[in-house]
């Protein structure tokens, strides 16, 4: 393998691919990225064998091949290059140089031959979406992923692929987010839980205004735009029954503005306890009072003028819970929906159907 690459994109392709080659691996392939040149590209390609990706770099390809070099010191490397032209070649027993400006590297490679395969044969079907509505559904659903790795379910994102919608669930047992977009077209029917890895991979790669396809096999999502794509082997197991748990109706309704309410519950929450950071609200119609407390710190308390629709009631939540599932939404007014003291809330956007999130209340 030969090949002439420009250094600014070459360092894009490795930054879109080598988070997902782990620290530390079983086998040593797994640590190193493979490259590979093909009439005017050069891939790159990384895996920890649960998620993969590829991308595809524009080159200037003398000789093809392929070699595998250690992904970590290659993003050393190619990041302190200056702006220029870099020369790759293999040598003798998969070793290569690199070239740009004045400076030379060798690198002990592995042969490509023992990398693992990563970009599956192209699925029977692919769903067509923007990238801002895919960032847009992740971004209001991933903060509720579990880490509880004895939950196994619940560590990914629930997608739901049917009729003309695009629906995606999280939950870690206290909290619940949904988010669902109308596509406006009829879609097949799919459905797989996405990994915690991959959709944070697939947040930090997503641009703003290219289109992406998206497709769930047997037992992978595969992610494809123009020049990159992604496989994720999906989580096994059977998500809960996500809309047994969200209320149909409930008597309360709080409309509140967005702003004032997570900087009163930032104020309120500092003297919280540390562990789950519990804030107490008093709800009457015209009123909101937030409270929290600490035995050895002490107590602070805010009044806040709100549209409170329901009895007077005095509810407690995780102040994190709620900031979280108040930062997803950009609108400026926010609805808090509840029912009485020991059951769920439900947080949503005056002016957007497709997203909530219930959050179960706390002792306080």
């Amino acid at each position: 393998m030969e090949v002439v690459i420009d250094r600014d994109a070459f360092l894009r392709g490795l930054q879109m691919v080598q988070n997902i080659v782990e620290p530390r691996q079983t086998l040593p392939i797994l640590a190193n990225v493979l490259l590979e040149s093909d009439a005017e590209t050069m891939r790159v390609t990384a895996t920890d064998l649960e998620v993969g990706a590829r991308v595809a770099i524009p080159a200037t390809v003398a000789a093809k091949g392929a070699v595998t070099v250690s992904a970590r010191k290659l993003g050393e490397i190619v990041k302190e290059l200056p702006a220029a032209a870099v020369a790759l070649k293999v040598t003798d027993n998969a070793s290569v140089s690199l070239r740009c400006a004045g400076a030379t590297y060798k690198l002990v490679g592995l042969s490509p031959d023992d990398f693992p395969p990563v970009v599956p044969a192209s699925p029977a079907s692919w769903v067509g979406l923007d990238a801002k509505t895919l960032r847009e559904l992740l971004a209001q659903t991933s903060f509720a992923i579990s880490h509880d790795e004895t939950r196994y379910a619940l560590n990914g994102i629930l997608f739901v692929l049917q009729g003309k919608d695009v629906q995606m669930v999280a939950t870690d047992g206290h909290r619940l987010a949904m988010s669902k977009r109308s596509l406006g077209r009829g879609i097949g029917g799919m459905t797989g839980i996405v990994p915690r890895k991959a959709v944070i991979e697939i947040m930090r790669v997503l641009g703003a205004g290219e289109d992406v396809q998206i497709a769930i096999t047997d037992n992978q999502f595969v992610l494809q735009m123009p020049n990159f794509v992604m496989a994720a082997r999906l989580i096994e197991g059977q998500f809960p029954n996500y809309e047994a748990v969200i209320p149909k109706a409930h008597p309360g309704r709080l409309i509140v503005s967005r702003a004032a309410f997570v900087a009163a519950l930032r104020r309120v929450a500092v003297m919280a306890e540390e562990r789950n950071k519990p804030v107490k609200l008093a709800l009457t119609p015209a009123s909101l009072r937030l409270t929290a407390s600490s035995q050895d710190l002490g107590e602070a308390e805010e009044a806040l003028e709100v549209q409170y629709s329901g009895d007077e009631l005095v509810i407690g939540f995780n102040s994190r819970y709620l900031l979280d599932a108040i930062s997803a939404i950009e609108q400026d007014q926010i609805v808090l929906e509840l029912k009485d003291a020991l059951s769920p809330g439900v947080v949503k956007s005056v002016e957007d159907e497709g997203y909530c999130c219930v959050i179960m209340p706390m002792r306080v």
